[in-house]
């Protein structure tokens, strides 16, 4: 992918959304993308439109997680980023804060779960465009280690298929 395209954050949410789905998890809760040059209201429209198209009936908010999601085995706690037009450290500041967030949710309390998913282990994900700033952030910030320690999973965004594809913990970024 050329690094000069626009993601907006609302198709790495949709498609993060699907890949969970078909993972077996429910997502459950969402965090509205904000920003410069983001209609709030416009990303919730085409939110609901594609969850009603899953079965999908999720609760929205301003903070948190961008994407919260549950099974009986897995907890997920994702936090979405697209790629804008701005200039690279301004991307670089995108991804710190995605990182940062992430990082953020490790550990989080599951005895608020329903006894029923009790058991769920944690999982976080950073979910990206497979642009070529954030894949160097990634390799150079965002190594094996780290990634098992917390088990945070990244899920790079295709711009071409819209596909994610997942990297486990104990896998190299390639």
């Amino acid at each position: 992918m050329l690094a000069s395209s626009i993601v907006p954050e609302t198709d790495v949410l949709i498609s993060t959304v699907i890949y969970l789905v078909q993972r077996g998890v429910t997502p459950y809760h969402f965090s509205i993308p904000r920003g410069r040059n983001i209609d709030t209201q416009e990303a919730k429209r085409k939110l609901d439109a594609a969850f009603r198209a899953t079965n999908i009936n999720p609760s929205f908010s301003s903070d948190g997680a961008d994407i919260l999601a549950l099974s009986e085995k897995e907890w997920w706690h994702i936090e979405c980023k697209g790629a804008g037009s701005g200039k690279p450290q301004t991307q670089r500041t995108n991804f710190d804060r995605a990182l940062s967030s992430v990082v953020s949710y490790y550990g989080e309390d599951n005895s608020k779960l329903p006894e029923k998913f009790s058991g769920a282990i944690q999982y976080l994900g950073l979910a990206l465009p497979a642009t070529d700033q954030y894949i160097r952030e990634l390799k150079r910030r965002v190594r094996k280690p780290l990634r098992q320690r917390l088990n945070l999973w990244i899920l790079l965004y295709d711009i071409d298929s819209g596909k994610i594809r997942d990297i486990e913990p104990n896998q190299e970024l390639k």
